[in-house]
């Protein structure tokens, strides 16, 4: 690094020829994505409940690179058999036996009804762990319809530390996948006409799979369940962090589709949007009876059973509204089929969100990557710090940026950018929660600088400051040696949790 006095701080940038290299991921995304399509395939082609477990048990203890994978099945709710297992003591596993009381990461992840691993593992707290010499073990419970019917480990003997959020967030969709999978084989025995719908539903898990985009799996989705029951309209609704929004529609007319959407306002959607909620309170689908003046599309939609599918990711919540047909009820394994479309839902999903995400840091690593080099070859101070904020703001989507200098105790801006235009400035930071939150090297963010409390309105309204998000510059020693902030965002939205973490990712740069 090069370092410079500004001020009398010490503020330290990176020299030329920086190279960022990410780290290297043998378990990549299209292997993944390989996965899936393989055990999709084999349900696809018929293949029977227990092969379909020995196959997920191979496959993704080779994908996770784990000394084993084992299948608990869930004969009550007090109790667990082990079914299956590929690796590590796999002999002994099956036939095991497991109550929901003991000490044991499948049993915290069937109660818990999440991915759960530990990467330190206690022979003394889970001491069936210990038996099998696990120093990392990770778990993800089998949810179908509101009800864990087993749970996948993955065991590692040989590592501490192995896994991470992102092997737990594929583990997850792997146990979604599974157990609609084996819910579906369990339809297809019920009878014919259970055999000609599940064959459906194992086509929706096949088609969907495939589909890296969520709008494009939401449509398809909304479309699936449409042509299973023989309805006239279906309904897909999705919410994040605010409220419900109406995402898919499918319907037996072009002109009815447009229909829907256009008479969706806010009646219509508040109508839409507390089945949703009732069913995600519920967890598990529910139905109710509806007529023509209770969700504002007239005669169009007849008289009848509505269901209401819940389905969750991490990031997203929502329902498939089913809306009733002109011949007659949805039955309850009709239900039960819809249920199972939704979870299968579910995983595809995620699994878009997850392709999004990663290929959203992938264009950041090579944007972060074009910064780092342009800045790099610039030696003066004022260059790079004018090239900087400019960069900055681009990269962030905010409308303008600002770099400040710890002088005695106090922020002073030196260097801002407005426009796409870097401009000297001399101004303090005004004291107060920001600036202490900055010195404790915490990132500050607030959507309305006005209402934080000791806030200084004179300079917000001279300064017209709609939305602040300003993050420490640290030092090789930890102390801070400046801050970097961004003002209100271009699209008017409010700052977001990946908002703060891109900004983290940028800041580094400037020191």
């Amino acid at each position: 690094t090069l370092s410079e006095r500004t001020g009398g701080s010490l503020l330290t940038m990176p020299a030329g020829n920086t190279t960022v290299v990410p780290p290297a991921n043998p378990r990549t995304d299209e292997a993944f994505q390989k996965l899936l399509l393989r055990i999709s395939e084999a349900a696809a082609q018929g293949t029977d409940a227990g092969s379909l477990i020995q196959l997920f048990c191979r496959d993704s203890r080779q994908f996770f690179q784990v000394s084993g994978t084992y299948f608990w099945r869930c004969l009550s709710s007090e109790e667990l058999i082990g079914a299956e297992a590929d690796g590590l003591m796999a002999e002994q596993f099956r036939g095991s036996r497991l109550k929901a009381s003991q000490s044991a990461v499948a049993a915290d992840a069937v109660r818990l009804r999440r991915t759960v691993f530990v990467n330190q593992v206690d022979p003394q707290r889970y001491p069936m762990a210990g038996e099998y010499r696990a120093r990392s073990i990770m778990a993800a419970p089998l949810v179908v319809s509101n009800e864990v019917i087993g749970a996948a480990v993955f065991l590692q003997e040989a590592v501490e530390g192995y896994f991470s959020e992102d092997l737990a967030a594929k583990a997850t969709i792997l146990a979604g996948q599974l157990g609609s999978l084996l819910e579906a084989r369990r339809l297809t025995q019920a009878s014919r006409e259970e055999h000609r719908r599940a064959e459906i539903l194992a086509e929706v898990a096949h088609s969907l799979h495939g589909v890296p985009d969520v709008a494009a799996v939401i449509e398809a989705l909304a479309d699936r369940v449409r042509i299973l029951l023989r309805t006239r309209l279906v309904c897909v609704l999705l919410r994040q962090e605010g409220p419900f929004e109406l995402r898919g529609v499918a319907a037996e007319s072009p002109a009815l589709a447009t229909f829907v959407r256009a008479r969706h306002d806010r009646t219509a959607l508040r109508f839409s949007a507390d089945l949703a909620s009732r069913a995600l309170a519920a967890g598990e689908c529910i139905t109710a009876a509806i007529d023509p003046g209770s969700h504002a599309l007239g005669e169009l939609v007849p008289s009848g059973m509505l269901i209401a599918a819940p389905f969750r990711t991490a990031r997203t919540q929502g329902a498939i509204l089913v809306y009733p047909r002109p011949e007659g009820a949805f039955t309850t394994e009709e239900t039960s089929l819809v249920s199972a479309v939704a979870g299968f839902g579910a995983v595809a999903i995620a699994n878009a969100e997850l392709y999004s995400t990663a290929k959203a840091q992938a264009h950041e690593l090579h944007q972060l990557l074009e910064i780092s080099s342009e800045l790099g070859s610039i030696g003066k101070l004022d260059q790079f710090m004018q090239a900087f904020v400019v960069r900055a703001a681009d990269f962030l989507g905010f409308g303008r940026c600002l770099i400040g200098l710890l002088e005695g105790g106090i922020f002073r801006i030196r260097w801002g950018e407005e426009g796409g235009e870097p401009k000297r400035v001399d101004i303090s930071f005004p004291e107060g929660v920001g600036s202490r939150t900055l010195l404790n090297r915490e990132v500050f963010w607030t959507d309305d600088p006005s209402k934080v409390p000791g806030s200084n309105l004179d300079v917000i309204a001279q300064h017209q400051v709609r939305q602040i998000l300003a993050v420490p510059l640290l030092g090789s020693d930890g102390q801070v040696l400046g801050m970097f902030s961004v003002l209100d965002r271009l699209d008017r939205a409010g700052i977001s949790a990946e908002d703060i973490r891109r900004a983290r990712a940028a800041a580094p740069q400037a020191r």
